[in-house]
């Protein structure tokens, strides 16, 4: 497995698994009419493409055996969704294709998202989950990630709960 760095020339690709990936996880657990509005207002080109250029936000493919599959993005204060710590480094997504689910692939991306907020010397990672998302829950559990606070989440015309988990490093 490696992670690549995202760049411009990627916006076509990422906007793909962005969406697909997005699509597998959470479209057996909402209506079609939410899945498409936020799948067309969060993977819009123009937004994802102002995203790119944000020097406090970066977008990495995860590759195994050359071949794309899966991807995160990070932020930096101030560019984070809720904390906005400049000792903090938020995991805003984290998304594996289905057939990689279960493979390590999860893990990886954990920690190389531990890695960067080390390197940045950082004092913690946070991130949010949807709190109906059990096996991610359990998941980030397992990884070192405790409840910090809940927040809204904006899912279409919906609002969720999203539960701020953070992992000191």
């Amino acid at each position: 497995m490696k992670l690549r760095k995202c760049n411009q020339l990627d916006l076509i690709e990422l906007i793909e698994i962005g969406r697909s990936t997005y699509y597998e996880t959470f479209h057996t657990m909402n209506s079609n009419e939410t899945m498409s509005k936020y799948l067309d207002e969060a993977f819009h080109p123009t937004k994802i493409n102002e995203e790119l250029h944000n020097p406090d936000s970066s977008f990495y493919f995860l590759y195994s055996k050359e071949i794309l599959s899966g991807y995160i993005k990070i932020n930096f204060s101030p560019s984070q969704t809720d904390i906005n710590d400049r000792n903090s480094l938020e995991l805003e997504r984290i998304y594996v294709k289905k057939e990689h689910i279960g493979k390590g692939f999860g893990k990886f991306l954990i920690n190389k998202t531990i890695s960067i907020a080390k390197n940045h010397k950082l004092k913690y990672v946070w991130l949010g989950v949807w709190e109906e998302n059990k096996p991610a829950l359990a998941f980030y559990r397992k990884m070192g990630f405790e409840f910090y606070k809940k927040h809204t989440f904006r899912m279409g015309d919906e609002l969720q709960n999203d539960f701020i988990l953070r992992r000191n490093i």
